[in-house]
């Protein structure tokens, strides 16, 4: 092939990555127009950034580390109902105890790291790995602080109560979720932009609010959209699952026998079930990765276009408002 024609490979993984949020974008345009909207503000924004892929290293990370937990609990399903290997099976519960407040805490850090990935290429054009390296040695504690207390709120949202009380606990716990999620990511983006304290987080905060409330509460429907898109493809899950115990009970004998099971008399093949729980673990992790990114990436746009413009370019500055009022609604 002459020099200059086709694609390099970090093109084509950034055109691919791009490919993939411009499908999920008019995915989440199915709920209707404010989530259309979303997802045209996270094309926006990730055009702004231009084509260096490293800024998507944070997202790969996150997607294989909650990638790695639902394979994980794969593993502990193979290890109870084929092999019944209840010696490794224990040792792995411990460990899966563990991962989820090791993931949460990973992906404070991972938030952090993306912010400062976004922030130097807007102002400074180029990614330091320095900068990266002094933003999570000196906020160190800070990080830690915001990652436990998102574990905890992550705990609290999974519990579940039953009745008119446990309702209104559920719907106390959304709210206070939302709120956290809200003021830890403008946190993260506030420590990395402006190396900002408490004050200052509270101020900026106000500031942001009563600038941009559309966009504002455009992003806080991120989440829920992106909840809705695991609920319907969960819902698809569990009919898969039936009909692959229904494949796995009638060709028991054909499948590889390493994944045959036995329920009391009956002899199932667990190699259908087990692929489509596996399938379903990595595009929820998929999702859950993409929702993070969606937001590290517009609030820190957001913060520094509102807080640091000055220091951007002059062109820069003008496409980051165009990628900002992607998601504000429209009058």
């Amino acid at each position: 092939m002459p020099r200059g024609t086709g694609s390099s490979p970090p093109s084509r993984l950034w055109s691919n990555n791009m490919q993939a949020m411009t499908f999920v974008s008019r995915g989440l345009s199915l709920f209707g127009g404010k989530a259309g909207r979303i997802g045209a503000m996270i094309r926006a924004a990730l055009s702004v950034l231009g084509s260096d892929v490293k800024v998507f290293l944070p997202f790969l990370l996150l997607f294989l580390v909650k990638a790695g937990r639902g394979l994980l609990a794969l593993w502990l399903l193979y290890l109870g109902f084929v092999t019944q290997d209840w010696e490794q099976a224990f040792s792995l519960m411990l460990l899966y105890l563990v991962y989820l407040p090791f993931e949460i805490i990973l992906q404070t850090f991972l938030q952090a790291m993306m912010s400062q990935m976004t922030r130097d290429t807007l102002i400074e054009g180029r990614i330091s790995w320095a900068s990266i390296a002094g933003v999570l040695t000196r906020h160190l504690f800070t990080l830690l602080f915001i990652g436990a207390i998102s574990y905890f709120v992550r705990r609290a949202s999974d519990s579940k109560q039953e009745g008119f009380f446990g309702f209104l606990v559920a719907l106390l716990v959304f709210v206070v979720a939302e709120v956290w999620d809200l003021v830890s990511n403008f946190g993260i983006a506030a420590i990395v932009v402006e190396r900002a304290g408490i004050k200052t987080i509270v101020a900026r905060l106000k500031e942001l609010r009563a600038n941009v409330p559309e966009t504002l509460v455009g992003v806080l429907g991120i989440d829920l959209v992106g909840g809705v898109a695991q609920a319907i493809f969960a819902g698809g899950v569990v009919l898969g699952l039936f009909g692959g115990g229904a494949v796995g009970y009638l060709f028991a004998d054909q499948l590889p026998q390493m994944f045959l099971a036995q329920f009391g008399e009956v002899p199932v093949n667990t190699l259908p079930s087990l692929a489509i729980l596996a399938l379903s673990f990595t595009v929820s992790a998929f999702i859950a990765a993409a929702t993070v990114l969606a937001k590290s990436l517009y609030f820190t746009c957001l913060y520094i276009f509102a807080n640091d413009h000055k220091e951007l370019p002059e062109a820069r500055s003008q496409d980051l408002k165009d990628a900002l009022l992607q998601g504000k609604p429209e009058v």
